[in-house]
């Protein structure tokens, strides 16, 4: 009997563990992502587009092409990255 009763005030509290967990305010980070400018997606893409064709046709060593293509497209993923939607909660 003791068992059960104890079973039942652990139930009991549960939805009150619950709801003081979602009433506390949202973790604050501590910086602010700002989108990247389109200029800055555009140049990404670009560069990565022609440093792929002048490897690919020889105008470019490889060892250069893809440095440059590494670095374009991690330019890229940036950009992608900063347009991620921005939840109101989490202000």
């Amino acid at each position: 009997m003791k068992k059960a009763k104890k079973a039942a005030k652990v139930a009991a509290s549960i939805p009150k563990q619950i709801q003081r967990h979602l009433s506390r305010k949202p973790f604050k980070s501590f910086y602010r992502m700002e989108p990247l400018p389109a200029t800055f997606t555009l140049t990404s893409i670009l560069g990565l587009i022609i440093t792929t064709v002048f490897t690919v046709s020889g105008r470019i060593d490889i060892s250069w092409g893809v440095s440059f293509d590494l670095v374009f497209g991690l330019m890229f993923i940036a950009s992608m990255v900063s347009i991620t939607p921005k939840f109101s909660g989490y202000d």
